[in-house]
């Protein structure tokens, strides 16, 4: 589709945090202001290096939730802007630098809570496009993508931006699409697919509304949180639209800052909930092979009276990594709360600046647009960061249990083995004691006949020699089979002993995770 345009303005809300947080990674003070100088650099192709630092006041930290960051006007004021053209910068909007005939940005940076943002106007003379813009010079207005930001989603600092754009359409177009809102919906799906390089995904329509009494058009779907682009469209059909979004645009630099926090908050614990349930369900397949060697193990022992096989070992190891865990996901839960109280502080700053601007209008105007995003978003985010909280705190609790039960298990297998190396030792120190007492009988005894008589030698070998061979060899045997005769009785012992203990009480220190899912759920 091809359409024109009379003119069309570019307005972006970008903001970052300003201090680093452990849970972030590593923190890159500067990387929103380079950002912010490589879109006007690109965008109005200035004559000089514009370096948006050199005005701005970073050192001092403000007082209030709100500071201006231009450092030529005091930071309790209102937001002073900086008026960028190809060939100079200014800060007086009459200045004598300015030139009506050139390219303008309007940039304003500021200091929201902990955050650092800017807005930024992207506005073109009127009599440039005087017979108007078409599709394919649209994309002239973002070379090299360079207004989405972070489209690798690699900076977990950055909260977020909102691309809002403002269309004026010739005259005979208004009249033609005002009562249209499927041909005004063309064109916006037609204005983003000109914007956006075609390597990039396009983010989805959302819904239709109406602002200051013109229609608009939201794209971003929240939770495509991968891709997650958010743009707006707000076509403008009457002068009174365009002074109302001139009067409120500081309030509407506040009302986005506080949407990104919400969502950057949200997106962090949803990242939080994923890396912790692979690393759960890992721990729970480890867990789910152990028992299966140790439900193997019992059935055997059950019809053949031999030593349990349990692998100690991976038990031992399973009982170092629960507890660390354990700790890992009692952080986790902190952090999660940390992001919870945001989304929840936040969402009623919303309410209360869309309220600070319903204020001044009156009660017939239509806010609906903005205030869906408290109804449609912010409420389910709440109820859903409280079902992260209770996984967490159930898993917690689930593996906490889970070491009690295998430490039990731990113990209760090291006296059997101890109890084994015990009855070894004893069946063995029978088995000798009996050798040996028969050796001694039968040594005494052949002494005594060799006493009464002379026994000649056998084969030119000595009686002695002959008889203490074969001594040897049969206390050995009566040795080895008292040994084993004690083995037997010991652990026939053992085995009834260990029959009547669980016939009064079974243990299995897994059984307790075996429906953790089912629970879960």
């Amino acid at each position: 589709m091809t359409f024109k345009l009379y003119n069309h303005n570019i307005y972006l809300f970008a903001y970052y945090l300003s201090e680093s947080n452990n849970s972030l990674g590593e923190y890159k003070p500067d990387w929103l202001w380079n950002k912010c100088d490589e879109i006007i650099a690109k965008t109005l192709k200035t004559e000089f290096h514009f370096n948006v630092k050199q005005y701005l006041d970073l050192e001092n930290k403000p007082e209030e939730a709100w500071a201006n960051l231009n450092k030529f006007f005091p930071k309790t004021d209102d937001y002073h802007p900086i008026y960028i053209q190809p060939h100079n910068c200014f800060f007086d909007p009459n200045s004598r630098k300015k030139d009506l005939d050139s390219k303008t940005s309007i940039l304003y940076p500021v200091q929201l809570y902990d955050s650092y943002g800017f807005g930024l106007k992207l506005i073109n003379p009127n009599n440039e496009y005087s017979k108007g813009v078409n599709d394919k010079e649209i994309a002239l207005f973002n070379p090299n993508n360079c207004l989405m930001l972070d489209l690798e989603q690699d900076n977990q600092y950055f909260l977020g931006q909102t691309l809002f754009i403002t269309i004026n359409l010739e005259n005979r177009q208004k009249l033609k699409y005002k009562n249209n809102r499927n041909k005004l919906k063309n064109i916006a799906d037609n204005y983003i697919e000109s914007l956006l390089p075609d390597y990039v995904r396009k983010p989805p329509f959302n819904r239709a509304g109406s602002l200051f009494g013109s229609p608009i058009f939201e794209y971003g779907i929240i939770r495509a949180s991968q891709s997650y682009s958010h743009i707006i469209i707000w076509f403008i059909l009457d002068d009174s639209s365009e002074e109302r979004f001139d009067k409120y645009y500081q309030q509407l630099l506040d009302l986005f800052f506080f949407r990104a926090k919400i969502i950057h908050a949200y997106n962090e614990i949803i990242k939080i909930e994923k890396e912790a349930k692979k690393k759960s369900k890992d721990i729970q397949l480890e867990i789910e092979k152990t028992q299966e060697n140790y439900n193997k193990n019992k059935i055997f022992n059950q019809y053949r009276e031999t030593k349990n096989e349990l692998d100690l070992n991976k038990l031992k190891n399973l009982l170092i990594e629960l507890p660390s865990l354990s700790l890992e996901y009692t952080e986790k839960i902190r952090i999660i709360k940390e992001f919870q109280n945001v989304v929840v502080s936040y969402t009623k700053n919303y309410s209360d600046k869309i309220y600070e601007i319903r204020s001044n209008f009156s009660d017939e105007e239509d806010f609906s647009f903005l205030e869906l995003f408290t109804d449609r978003t912010c409420y389910p985010f709440q109820d859903r960061i409280v079902a992260a909280v209770n996984f967490f705190q159930l898993d917690t609790n689930l593996i906490n249990n889970a070491i009690d039960s295998i430490r039990g298990q731990v113990e209760i297998e090291q006296a059997h083995r101890e109890r084994q190396l015990q009855t070894t030792i004893t069946s063995l120190g029978i088995g000798i004691a009996v050798a040996g007492n028969f050796a001694s009988s039968y040594e005494a005894g052949s002494i005594t006949e060799n006493d009464e008589g002379n026994y000649p030698d056998i084969l030119g070998i000595p009686f002695d020699s002959v008889h203490f061979t074969i001594s040897f060899c049969i206390s050995m045997v009566i040795g080895f089979i008292a040994w084993q005769g004690a083995s037997w009785f010991f652990s026939w012992w053992y085995i009834e002993e260990q029959l009547i203990r669980k016939t009064r009480f079974k243990l299995n220190p897994f059984r307790l995770l075996q429906n953790r899912q089912h629970n879960t759920k």
